[in-house]
């Protein structure tokens, strides 16, 4: 999956590309430079295929790069200790806008021509999620002028609060009416195609309903996000109808599944990249432990171990963990002198089954593979349960009521766990249990978790300490989905997360790790943008902005 680094201000131009990697699914493969017109059917898998794989997790996906950030990963390319170049993020950047925005916009436009207004409505959700996940990472960028062909090579960078908003004389249509107008052609009579939408929409086989329940759980996101702009009041009047309305439901988590073939190649790539025989990523020290202090079930499933269990101590390691020496990984920044990845390959702690398809840690240890695991696990984006904690935080932020928070918290506590067990029942792994056991009392189950978790938040003296416990469950859950999580914490200063003594920021969540590491930069509150960009499109900043400049949401 070799991704090219092509100019989005150059590509504006074409009017059908294909995702690299992304040909395993659909063999789409039009000349940018002869376009020609494509059924809606093929260009649909490739949009869905090209969203997961540019914000998930994998080597060239936005969700790695923001896992690091928010300390949960590790990986060379230096981002987890917040350098930054204008190459950093060329490739998610780049092929978002020349192969999942504007084959998408070819479908709005083409479906809107031929009154195919279910695809014209799914569209309208992708396009507006899309940029709503951008706007969110660097702010200001091209949208309105964007996406027009040769009409405009060149389109300006609009302001982030207008993305979402809208602009006051109307010449930027905001995210929230590109999503009332999806819903309303969702509800639309459309002209049938062939093949059948079910069988080429890779995320809801077609089910209108599920795009319409996602459609309103994107709003309510995107209210919650923008929160802290607006008073309680009028924040309380956006998201009432949302709550007493048709939202997504479990079992309908806005996500891309994989298979478990390999000509063509349709595993997850992020198992494609970390079973290899040299890993990329290792696992965050605190993210880790935490878990592991709290009792977490699972851990054998977000992680693999590659040491088994009552093997010999394993030394000349820049980390092993006194409380699991089982446990091997390199610290973001480290002063130590094992930080290569010729020394950690074979001991290193790796990402397991759940977030990307690897393997089930059963104890046994073992070096990381491609057979190794199926690689099947979906590429989650918006699930149920993170529905179940915007929920929660919205009850005890904005409409003050702490009780009805705790059930919200309760449930999408619940919903995370049942959500792992989909997906080792589907590996054939154990599932975790709903109650302890008399066979196994030693198993934590989801019961005794829930119950910890839930005694936790209540025990929390004010608020700030319940959202803290809020947002600590999130960021545990959404493991493997990086975006959000990095969103989260910036709108919300929550879950405090340790980074190096000299980024350190307590006011912001920002706590100081052991001293064994070092930062290049400030924790940033933006990512940069693709140098190419800047230097190419006339009407761009033409400078980088300080990535300690917060987005309009950020306060």
């Amino acid at each position: 999956m070799k991704f090219r680094k092509i100019s989005a201000a150059l590509a504006l131009a074409t009017t059908l590309v294909t995702a690299p990697g992304c040909k395993d699914f659909y063999d789409v493969n039009v000349n940018p430079l002869s376009p020609k017109s494509v059924g809606l059917y093929s260009l649909l898998p490739v949009t869905q295929v090209s969203m997961a794989s540019d914000l998930g997790d994998n080597i060239n996906g936005l969700s790695q790069y923001t896992q690091a950030l928010m300390q949960q990963l590790y990986n060379p390319r230096s981002i987890g200790n917040f350098t930054q170049t204008g190459d950093s993020f060329i490739n998610p950047w780049s092929d978002l806008y020349t192969t999942m925005l504007v084959n998408n916009e070819q479908i709005i436009t083409q479906g809107t021509k031929e009154q195919h207004w279910d695809y014209v409505g799914i569209a309208q959700l992708q396009k507006a999620y899309v940029y709503s996940q951008m706007v969110d990472l660097w702010g200001d960028i091209p949208y309105s002028e964007a996406l027009q062909g040769a009409v405009n090579t060149s389109p300006r960078f609009d302001k982030d609060s207008e993305i979402y908003n809208g602009s006051a004389d109307g010449s930027i249509q905001g995210l929230f009416s590109l999503i009332d107008a999806g819903l309303a052609n969702l509800a639309k009579p459309s002209i049938s195609t062939k093949p059948a939408l079910a069988t080429v929409d890779l995320i809801y086989q077609g089910s209108l309903d599920n795009w319409g329940r996602f459609g309103r759980t994107l709003k309510l996101k995107l209210y919650n996000q923008l929160r802290k702009t607006n008073t309680n009041a009028v924040v309380r009047a956006q998201i009432a109808p949302l709550l007493s309305g048709n939202l997504m439901q479990e079992g309908s988590d806005f996500q891309l599944a994989y298979q478990n073939t390999l000509s063509p190649d349709n595993r997850n790539p992020g198992y494609v990249n970390d079973y290899a025989p040299s890993p990329e990523n290792r696992i965050g020290r605190y993210f880790y432990e935490g878990m592991l202090t709290l009792n977490d079930p699972r851990l054998p499933y977000y992680f693999f171990n590659q040491v088994a269990q009552n093997a010999a101590p394993v030394t000349m390691q820049d980390y092993v963990s006194p409380l699991d020496p089982r446990f091997v990984t390199v610290r973001p920044g480290s002063t130590g002198q094992y930080v290569s990845v010729g020394t950690t390959a074979s001991v290193q702690t790796v990402q397991g089954l759940y977030p990307i398809g690897g393997h089930f840690d059963n104890g046994a240890g073992g070096k990381t593979s491609p057979t190794l695991g199926q690689g099947v696990a979906p590429q989650r984006l918006l699930t149920y349960y993170s529905r179940k904690y915007t929920e929660a935080e919205l009850q005890l932020v904005v409409l003050n009521d702490p009780t009805a928070a705790g059930v919200a918290l309760e449930e999408a506590i619940k919903a995370s766990f049942r959500k792992v067990n989909v997906i080792a029942a589907a590996d054939g792994s154990p599932t975790i249990q709903d109650t302890l056991s008399t066979r196994t009392p030693r198993v934590p189950s989801i019961a005794a978790y829930a119950t910890s978790a839930m005694a936790r938040y209540n025990a929390a003296p004010n608020t700030e300490e319940k959202l803290e416990v809020i947002m600590y469950e999130k960021y545990v859950a959404s493991f493997g989905y990086g975006v959000d999580t990095y969103t989260d914490f910036r709108r919300t200063g929550h879950p405090r997360i340790h980074v190096s003594q000299q980024a350190a920021d307590p006011a912001r969540g920002l706590l100081p790790d052991d001293g064994g590491t070092l930062s290049t930069g400030v924790f940033p509150r933006r990512l940069y943008y693709p140098a190419t960009d800047l230097i190419l499109n006339p009407n761009s900043p033409r400078t980088q902005k300080d990535p300690s400049t917060p987005i309009f949401w950020d306060r």
